[in-house]
């Protein structure tokens, strides 16, 4: 069972605190998280929101890399359509190397138009971009010099030094379609499915490639239960205060997949219904328990995923809950 923490640091402006205390407070989390034991911090992307979100991952990971000794780092999903490939291809060569090989870089191409308007870059060249980037940012990390001309960008005499320190570097995709699964199967050293439906067109289209897509079905796949999952003593308790910050992920999330014709969000005005519809998760240490031996039995292993700072949550709440799972989740498991 993998332990995992995640966070966008949205600082939303009902309960705005100031932005330096949200970084720090954040990167202290991460050292804690470093040094009690668990194995992920992912890390994900957006741009011009009002609440923040954070627009800078290799950013924020190149700080975490540089305090912590052991976590592994997730960039999940860097937007590639909105960068240019050499820029990535280097930012995460040097990142590995001072993180001493715990990157993760899974990439994905975004969905939301007024970020491809922020940045002038016309939504309907998606896959096109995509799938010439991710030929680059390879030939970056494998090849001691090369040229390339393509649609998009017209490169001469590229060569990436330093390059990553995991050899080979993987580079994973995200999907949220059927045919961006596909995409990831031609493409991609490994597949991130933020729903199981589309797990099954990348394993099709594995399989008719010849390619082996090993015994889980995806590795990454989300675990349950749904898009958040906190512990506490008393979860109803707990619910009410983090009800309001669930609804403001939600909507938020909801709004922007509305632009591609839904997602695994909802809009909802009432917290409880957002809670009743399993989406959001609120346990007692001995259900979180119960649930992670349940999906630990159930074949490859699993991920216990954890959003201590989901919409703005106050700091302490979100640390309450991973004392929690220290002191009374982690220690049913081997590790």
């Amino acid at each position: 069972m993998d332990f995992e923490i995640k966070y966008d640091l949205r600082n939303p402006a009902a309960w705005r605190k100031p932005w330096a205390d949200v970084y720090a407070h954040f990167l202290d989390q991460v050292v804690w998280a470093d040094d009690n034991g668990f194995d992920t911090v992912m890390l994900h992307e957006h741009h011009f929101s009002d609440d923040g979100y954070l627009p800078s991952p290799f950013t924020a990971a190149a700080a975490i890399a540089a305090r912590t000794r052991r976590i592994r780092i997730r960039l999940a999903l860097v937007l590639l359509p909105l960068k240019h490939p050499v820029q990535v291809a280097e930012d995460a060569a040097v990142l590995d190397i001072i993180s001493g090989g715990r990157l993760e870089v899974v990439v994905g191409a975004g969905y939301v138009p007024g970020e491809f308007e922020g940045y002038g870059i016309s939504i309907k060249q998606r896959p096109s971009r995509m799938e010439e980037a991710v030929e680059i940012i390879k030939r970056c990390w494998s090849e001691d010099e090369f040229s390339h001309t393509g649609k998009h960008w017209t490169l001469r005499n590229v060569r990436v030094m330093p390059k990553p320190l995991q050899q080979p570097m993987k580079l994973l995709m995200g999907a949220s379609s059927p045919v961006a699964a596909r995409r990831a199967a031609r493409i991609a050293d490994g597949f991130m499915a933020p729903n199981p439906l589309f797990i099954g067109p990348w394993r099709e289209e594995m399989l008719a490639l010849g390619k082996d897509p090993g015994p889980a079905a995806a590795p990454d796949t989300p675990s349950p239960p749904g898009n958040f999952l906190h512990v506490a003593r008393d979860p109803d308790a707990a619910w009410k205060a983090i009800g309001p910050h669930a609804l403001h992920e939600s909507n938020s999330y909801a709004t922007w997949a509305a632009s591609r014709g839904g997602g695994n969000y909802q809009a909802a005005s009432d917290p409880d219904v957002l809670r009743a519809s399993g989406a959001y998760s609120v346990m007692t240490p001995d259900e979180v328990v119960t649930l992670a031996k349940k999906i630990d039995a159930g074949g490859p292993r699993g991920r216990l995923v954890f959003h201590p700072m989901m919409g703005g949550m106050p700091f302490a709440l979100g640390q309450e809950s991973l004392d929690l799972v220290v002191r009374e989740v982690m220690p049913e498991f081997v590790r």
